[in-house]
């Protein structure tokens, strides 16, 4: 009984997928749709209601529930909650200057508005910006709360 297992240690050179889920360029793409479509004029969005919006975005499989939420037909609260990709990819958003951050507002950059309408010019995301476009302004302040329970 004294029989040891050798284990073999084996790196492959072969790449690893990474979801997308997790790929920074994905969620920095969310972002600066959300500010695009929900402020429209304004240009900024509070990092609270991107990191719901977001979330909302990823879940699509979810989105019959969040629209529910969102324009009043259910008082039901959907699952939400901090996503630490999306603070990195802010983080690295700010940082390859697509957004600005000021008092906790996301501001659109120059190159995040080329990086939009390089979006918008060959449709990419069109099920996301159809989403936010119906749904994302009834995201209101009061419901932020709510769903975060004041927290974020």
């Amino acid at each position: 009984m004294d029989e040891q297992l050798a284990t073999k240690v084996v790196i492959s050179d072969r790449p690893f997928p990474v979801p997308i889920e997790m790929r920074p360029l994905w969620r920095i793409c969310l972002i600066l749709l959300s500010i695009f479509t929900v402020s429209q004029e304004k240009e900024y969005l509070d990092i609270k209601k991107i990191n719901i919006l977001v979330w909302m975005l990823i879940r699509k499989s979810k989105w019959g529930e969040y629209e529910d939420f969102l324009s009043g037909r259910s008082v039901d609260l959907p699952l939400v909650s901090v996503d630490t990709a999306s603070y990195k990819a802010v983080e690295f958003a700010i940082a390859k200057e697509f957004v600005e951050l000021k008092a906790g507002r996301l501001y659109l950059a120059e190159k995040g508005k080329t990086l939009i309408a390089l979006l918008r010019g060959n449709e990419i995301m069109a099920d996301e910006h159809g989403f936010l476009s119906k749904n994302g302004r009834h995201l209101t302040e009061q419901k932020v709360k709510s769903l975060t329970g004041g927290l974020i």
